[in-house]
């Protein structure tokens, strides 16, 4: 059978897959409100709710990290310490986001905002909102891009790019319309399986390829010499910067903290955590080598994209024989599906808080206006991601070093009960001003340290400075006292 039909037949039998779970999760839906459109009536078990944030926080992301570990070398190890960096700084969100979020109702990120600062807080509410509403615009995009890139390798260009995002763009749309959180949590459930199958393929490939660790360092560093060279002070900065930036930024992802919300039980979600912690090791360490075993084969130049390390080595590994052509299309498959969960949930959220986030109110039964919104976003982001320039891993810097800013809104002021809202607004404006400044002048980082964090100090700084301007200098009684 030609490698061409062989794919288009795999794509198609998955995605046909898919379909029958939505429309079952669409009959499932106990009631047309927000609640349980967004957040499936907060039923999510143990096995549903840990494949769903393993599929949606491993997405298309693994084009990018292998790409950079393709172009950096040994030095992109610290990716590994980013991933743990990320789980366990949930620790900082759980313990007290969850229990507020069951006695309160959350549904949404802006209801944590109207239930912590009051809801006559509408600048602080709408301007967190925009924020992270441009930062899960920018995942889209993100999602969008990597599919295009995949369905173009698979296909042989047969598909090309353009009729990849566009028919990726349909089908999210599709069970996102049909089946809400529900839809996108069970479909998660087999992309997370189907993840887990191929990311282990992947990884049993590379053990057999590289001949041991040994080998394979010998090979970059006859190819690349520079790639295995210890790394010097800046680049350990940088290190540190980019886990710190990465920590405390995917914490307040708006479809992770809307998992938070969902869960059944707390035991569920703190055993789905557990569970994660040990997952993403695994699926961090197949991303670094994929990009490793790389150096070898393909030399860096201008025309080679960094996006398109993995599909390439893909297509090599399928040339050799048919049980390597059905393991690279299960690894394959596997990244469709990673790119999928999260697109969808990214989706949902954005949805979500356009639609009841970004008013003075919030109306939560019917769903009346969602689906258009959700026609018209994506739309718009589609016609972005036809454009091909920007690699992947940039966005996911852009991404974080937006998000971050939040990080006093919903961090330090869960955890500080008396800090007032116009501290909160004036710190997240003066961080938003210095990130686009230095982003304006095509300032990456400072002496290693990253865009974002140099602008979320400058955005504490001045959230301390302004609360202490309030409540020491002027003694204003503070009448925003966290609720519990």
């Amino acid at each position: 059978m030609p490698p061409i039909i062989f794919s288009l037949i795999n794509i198609i039998i998955y995605l046909l897959i898919l379909i029958p779970i939505c429309i079952k999760a669409k009959r499932c839906s106990l009631r047309h409100n927000a609640t349980d459109h967004y957040l499936a009536n907060r039923s999510l078990g143990f096995m549903v709710l840990f494949l769903t944030i393993y599929a949606t926080t491993f997405s298309g992301n693994i084009l990018g990290v292998s790409g950079q570990a393709y172009r950096s070398g040994f030095t992109w190890v610290m990716f590994a310490s980013l991933v743990a960096a990320i789980t366990s700084s949930f620790h900082l969100v759980i313990p007290k986001l969850r229990p507020l979020s069951v006695k309160h109702h959350f549904v949404t990120p802006g209801d944590w905002i109207r239930f912590r600062f009051g809801s006559h807080t509408h600048s602080l509410r709408i301007l967190v909102s925009i924020v992270l509403i441009l930062s899960l615009g920018n995942f889209l995009y993100a999602q969008l891009k990597a599919a295009g890139e995949i369905i173009v390798v698979m296909t042989q260009e047969a598909i090309p790019y353009e009729a990849g995002v566009i028919a990726f763009a349909l089908i999210i749309l599709t069970y996102d319309i049909l089946g809400g959180l529900r839809a996108v949590a069970w479909t998660d459930m087999i992309q997370g399986l189907i993840m887990l199958a191929g990311f282990a393929c992947l990884g049993l490939w590379i053990i057999d390829t590289s001949q041991g660790i040994d080998r394979l360092s010998m090979a970059i560093a006859e190819h690349r010499p520079e790639s295995v060279k210890v790394p010097g002070f800046t680049t350990q900065v940088q290190w540190f910067s980019l886990m710190v930036l990465g920590g405390l930024s995917v914490t307040i992802y708006p479809q992770t903290l809307q998992r938070i919300f969902a869960a059944s039980s707390d035991k569920a979600l703190h055993q789905s955590m557990a569970a994660m912690g040990i997952v993403a090791l695994f699926t961090s360490t197949v991303f670094l080598f994929t990009g490793w075993v790389a150096i070898p084969l393909f030399s860096l130049d201008s025309g080679f994209q960094a996006d398109q390390v993995l599909p390439r080595l893909l297509e090599q590994w399928a040339a050799s024989n048919i049980w390597n052509r059905v393991s690279a299309m299960m690894v394959l498959l596997a990244i469709l599906a990673a790119i999928m969960s999260t697109a969808d949930s990214v989706l949902l959220s954005v949805v979500s808080m356009i639609r009841h986030d970004l008013l003075k109110t919030t109306q939560r039964e019917g769903l009346k206006y969602d689906t258009t919104i959700t026609i018209t976003l994506m739309a718009l982001v589609s016609i972005l991601a036809l454009h091909r320039d920007i690699t992947l891993w940039r966005l996911m810097e852009l991404k974080l070093e937006l998000l971050i800013q939040c990080f006093p809104a919903f961090i330090i002021a869960l955890h500080w009960r008396k800090l007032p809202a116009a501290s909160v607004l004036a710190g997240l404006a003066f961080g938003l001003t210095i990130l686009g400044t230095l982003l304006a002048l095509g300032i990456k980082q400072i002496a290693g340290v990253n865009a974002g964090l140099i602008a979320l100090g400058g955005n504490v700084l001045l959230t301390g400075f302004t609360y202490f301007i309030q409540t020491i200098l002027l003694q204003s009684d503070n009448n925003q006292l966290m609720p519990k």
